[in-house]
């Protein structure tokens, strides 16, 4: 291969990768935009739909949940939101044992949970708000509670999307 033929594909990569860049960060910003409408981007399959999150219907809650430190210790937070099974419900989407859900952040990354996670009962929390306050921007507006998670390293913030699979 000649160093010409190199530099031609070398660019047609680079390219590529521009073009890539740019429509992922299109597909990105529409979802924050939603999210900051306190709407959420639901995706089953094909379809998309989008979830209108409204504090004041009865299944908005507020629950504490306790963390736990590497060092041992605990402390108590308090946090205000839906659990993800009964927004799943409200939306007319099935859950059992085999349902597997992707929860995406506007940074992409995502965190699988099981549909047995999802229906135990007080476990998976979509919240937005912290100790009565809006989550803050590094956080919100949606963040992804996982209760019985010990040391909340299946937590997510800034939750965009949810994509169910069945």
């Amino acid at each position: 291969m000649t160093k010409k033929t190199k530099l031609i594909i070398a660019a047609l990569a680079a390219l590529l990768v521009v073009v890539l860049i740019a429509v992922n960060r299109n597909m990105t910003k529409k979802d924050d935009e939603r999210a900051q409408k306190q709407q959420l981007t639901v995706l089953r399959g094909t379809k998309e739909t989008i979830y209108e999150y409204d504090e004041t219907i009865p299944e908005y809650q507020t629950f504490e949940t306790q963390m736990k430190r590497k060092n041992g210790d605990k402390f108590d937070k308090e946090y205000s939101g839906i659990e993800l099974r009964l927004l799943l419900a409200d939306m007319d989407i099935p859950v059992n044992n085999d349902t597997e859900v992707t929860v995406i952040c506007s940074d992409q990354y995502e965190i699988v949970l099981t549909g047995e996670e999802i229906l135990t009962e007080g476990n998976i929390y979509l919240v937005t708000r912290e100790s009565g306050e809006p989550l803050d921007e590094e956080s919100g507006p949606f963040m992804l509670v996982v209760n019985n998670d010990e040391f909340s390293t299946r937590w997510a913030k800034n939750v965009v999307k949810v994509k169910i699979s069945e």
